[in-house]
């Protein structure tokens, strides 16, 4: 859930600095649900905004679980963490170009960088908060570092 409540926090941030708050879910959820494919039809509705916000954790929760589990799984193999930023880097590309193909539409609304930010921002604290709750893996990695040749 920290990585959603991230992204959901810098997008709300992004969209009221352009003056258009909850624009990004309700552009989103009316993609989705609705099937618009021009920003003039986007739906700012609570239905809408709360059901893509739904979509929106779900899979940040089955994401979180994928990377709990590969921290858990680099306690015994630390190169495994090197799976997690290929995890990051997989899931930025089929974002990108889900919304791409999906939501054409919305690729000059919801600036590229901006998601690229909002999915960053995301893996850091999701990142972060691991490794925080996850003493066995930094010491695991305090162990077996990298950079060191067997």
């Amino acid at each position: 859930m920290i990585g959603a409540v991230t992204v959901a926090v810098w997008f709300f941030i992004l969209d009221l600095v352009q003056g258009r708050p909850f624009f990004t879910p309700a552009a989103l959820g009316s993609t989705v649900f609705l099937g618009v494919r021009d920003l003039d039809s986007v739906e700012a509705t609570v239905g809408i905004i709360f059901g893509y916000s739904v979509i929106h954790l779900t899979a940040f929760i089955l994401l979180g679980t994928l990377v709990v589990v590969i921290a858990r799984r680099a306690r015994k193999t630390p190169p495994l963490i090197l799976g997690a930023l290929l995890v990051f880097v997989t899931f930025q590309a089929l974002f990108m170009g889900v919304l791409a193909i999906a939501g054409e539409h919305l690729l000059g609304a919801l600036a590229w960088w901006g998601v690229a930010v909002g999915n960053l921002l995301a893996a850091v604290t999701m990142g972060y908060y691991v490794w925080e709750k996850d003493p066995a893996l930094k010491e695991a990695l305090a162990q077996e570092p990298f950079d060191r040749t067997h």
